[in-house]
């Protein structure tokens, strides 16, 4: 005959019960303590050394980490912006209506305090992105209010592999995470992205050319491509001095070359010009010789 399990509820009682019996043990004393039984003073620090180990465990436990947030105006709106202790946790956009309640997300893991020097240091580094130098989002982010795994890793991929001055396909993007029919999977994630900006969810753009849809609103994603150097048209296309990057054979090529149409999307991005293709370590192509 099988033995029944041990419930946890029984098991967290029978340690409860040892604790005792060992704290009765180290105070040497099997029963209630009397004026005249009372250990001396090392006896008592002996014990409290011994249990303060467990204690710390489970107050570490119960403490949830902290999120520290503000409210900015920056160059693109005001913005809330909150940090956790391994990175940025969100920047939304405040003024657009159906945005994801960042706030309200971060309260069911985390301790939220206002904290309005953490948010300063932020919008001065979006600040001085927009006026070019665009390194200054390169902060640790913090992806805990990221819901599926498949979205974090698209978050993850388009901000190591998708530089500055460059931009990606929702297609090639799926195809990157290992889901080529998943456009639409990755137009949800972006929309979803609780750290646009600083994952630059702006450099995801359709496969026509287009600039496509943005959390924020296309005239914001028009300023930030714009930023980065991308001549962004009336219709909302992309210029036609762009660019192929290869990101496995660091070569750049002119859309039209023949080794750019067979290379594999997955692992393309599309550079606003030959100067920040070269920017980012690519090589130009000997066969189309893009300028």
């Amino acid at each position: 005959m099988r033995r029944p399990r041990i419930s946890g509820t029984v098991k967290i009682m029978n340690q409860t019960v040892k604790d005792e019996i060992l704290m009765r043990e180290m105070l040497g004393d099997d029963g209630p303590l009397g004026a005249d039984s009372a250990p001396d003073d090392a006896t008592v620090d002996a014990a409290l050394r011994a249990v303060r180990p467990k204690l710390a465990r489970t107050l570490g436990r119960a403490r949830r980490p902290l999120a520290r947030v503000g409210v900015i105006d920056s160059p693109v709106g005001r913005l809330l912006v909150a940090e956790s202790a391994r990175g940025l946790l969100a920047v939304q956009f405040l003024d657009v209506a159906e945005a994801p309640d960042s706030l309200a997300a971060m309260r069911e893991s985390f301790d939220v305090v206002e904290d309005p020097e953490t948010a300063a240091r932020i919008g001065r580094e979006i600040g001085r992105y927009l006026k070019g130098d665009l390194q200054a989002l390169n902060r640790p982010v913090d992806l805990s209010l990221v819901r599926s795994d498949f979205q974090r890793r698209a978050l993850m991929r388009l901000r190591r592999a998708v530089p500055p001055g460059a931009v990606i396909t929702y297609q090639a993007l799926a195809a990157a995470v290992g889901a080529p029919s998943g456009q639409r999977a990755i137009g949800n994630t972006m929309a979803t992205n609780p750290v646009p900006l600083y994952v630059p969810c702006h450099r995801v753009i359709r496969s026509d050319g287009t600039i496509g849809n943005y959390g924020g609103g296309e005239p914001r994603k028009i300023k930030l491509l714009r930023a980065e150097g991308f001549s962004v048209a009336r219709d909302h296309r992309l210029p036609a001095g762009s660019v192929m990057g290869h990101l496995v054979t660091h070569i750049f090529c002119r859309p039209q070359c023949h080794a750019a149409m067979r290379a594999d999307p997955a692992k393309s991005v599309i550079f606003a010009n030959s100067r920040r293709a070269q920017s980012a370590g690519l090589r130009a192509c000997k066969l189309c010789r893009p300028v």
